[in-house]
């Protein structure tokens, strides 16, 4: 069984190895400290109220045994003579004096030795818990400032996280969408490739901004009916029917997506036309170039919205928004001038103009990202071409010099660029059929 013992933690010690001296303090683990803190202070009261007990047993037991002593001294002397009775009996009352004060001093001096020992008990436990409450404190405070750090590390890192994303997202989403159907022809022959790098690639960029456009409006209005108007058929590129929750019809908003490099005014009036012959209540034109070179968002051009592709989405919202309370006004209203003055008191509240003040602040922050791509992908396209056309000659070249020294031991390479009149009739309406 282990019984545990108590020690002056000044004790001073000396190393049985080295021989150094150190107080009992040092070389004790501040735990180890916390962990006999409880049980000393026990045995530290126990054995000072055990003291205190044995102390005044022994002071009034020596007190009494000096004061009998005496007393019988002096009563032998009284029996010896009564002739000195009140002499003596002056002596025994100053000697009862004398041993009384004695005694007094003694216990006195005992109780003032044991209350200095018991204050600086008192006083090396009080510091001893000042030191552990300090050593807690340090440690909560440093725990606090770990979380601290590592939240705030954390958030710095989310937050640059979803800025790269965002950054990297928007400035290749449109792009992506290109390099996929241009790489799908990459198979193609040279030359047919040559000739549609020649030509540009006009067509193949609409075709890309309409995908794009339809993309856009069904993932941003789920509930909506987007419907795509296939090549070939007259009519506007995408027809978006504009639902409720509940499945009612508000209207229904035309896009045509132009991609071109100069605006032309006839897209206007067949955007018109369109809207006419579908009887939809708004048609919107997506175009990269805007009337008279305007250099906003989206412009309101006789009487139609033009407006770029990267404000397609919110423009969507404020149109549909439009629509949803023109519903909301045929359903509480039922006269003609009252749901008119509805949507025109819609047009003008603070509402709108915020909605497309928040567009154009969007574009503004777009265009200047959309300018340092268009010129990086604008060098790319150059450099791709450049290495297609070296590649071309080179293989041409290379065939030429086969053919010069085999003279007509290849003839399996006489497809690779041929003279127009060495071209048969399939091979030309092959090639018809492939242009």
């Amino acid at each position: 069984m282990q019984q545990p013992i108590v020690i002056d933690a000044n004790e001073i010690i000396t190393c049985p190895d080295c021989g150094h001296e150190f107080a009992l303090s040092k070389g004790i683990a501040s735990h180890t400290i916390e962990r006999y803190e409880s049980a000393y202070s026990e045995k530290l009261t126990a054995d000072e109220e055990q003291r205190a007990i044995e102390m005044r047993k022994q002071v009034e037991k020596q007190a009494a045994k000096q004061y009998s002593s005496k007393l019988e001294a002096l009563q032998e002397q009284l029996e010896s003579s009564q002739a000195k009775q009140e002499k003596l009996q002056g002596q025994l009352e100053k000697a009862a004096k004398q041993a009384a004060e004695e005694a007094r001093k003694e216990t006195l001096g005992e109780t003032l030795l044991l209350q200095e020992t018991l204050k600086a008990k008192e006083e090396k436990l009080a510091h001893f818990q000042a030191q552990e409450l300090t050593l807690r404190k340090d440690k909560q405070a440093l725990l606090e400032d770990k979380r601290e750090m590592e939240l705030t590390l954390q958030r710095q890192l989310d937050a640059a996280r979803d800025q790269i994303v965002a950054e990297q997202t928007e400035a290749f989403r449109l792009k992506e969408a290109e390099y996929q159907q241009k790489f799908a022809n990459a198979q193609k022959v040279n030359d047919t490739l040559k000739r549609q790098l020649s030509q540009g690639s006009q067509q193949l960029q609409g075709e890309v901004l309409e995908l794009e456009l339809e993309q856009t409006l069904r993932e941003a209005f789920p509930i909506d009916g987007i419907e795509e108007v296939k090549k070939g058929k007259r009519g506007a590129d995408v027809i978006q029917n504009v639902m409720t929750m509940t499945g009612t019809k508000c209207g229904a908003i035309i896009w045509e997506a132009k991609r071109a490099e100069n605006w032309s005014n006839g897209w206007i009036q067949k955007l018109k036309d369109d809207q006419v012959a579908i009887g939809a209540e708004i048609p919107v034109l997506v175009s990269t170039v805007l009337p008279d070179a305007s250099k906003q968002a989206f412009v309101q051009h006789e009487g139609i919205w033009v407006v770029r592709p990267s404000a397609v989405k919110p423009m969507a919202e404020i149109l549909r928004t439009i629509l949803l309370e023109s519903q909301k006004q045929r359903a509480a209203n039922t006269g003609k001038n009252q749901k008119i003055e509805a949507l025109y008191d819609y047009l003008c509240s603070p509402q709108f103009g915020q909605k497309l003040r928040s567009v154009v602040d969007s574009y503004e922050a777009m265009k200047y990202d959309l300018d340092k791509e268009k010129a990086a992908m604008h060098r790319l396209w150059k450099k791709r071409e450049s290495q297609l056309e070296r590649i071309t000659v080179n293989v041409v070249s290379l065939c030429g010099e086969m053919q010069g020294l085999a003279h007509d031991a290849l003839p399996q390479l006489d497809f690779i660029a041929p003279f127009p009149d060495d071209l048969e009739p399939e091979a030309n309406d092959k090639e018809s059929i492939d242009a």
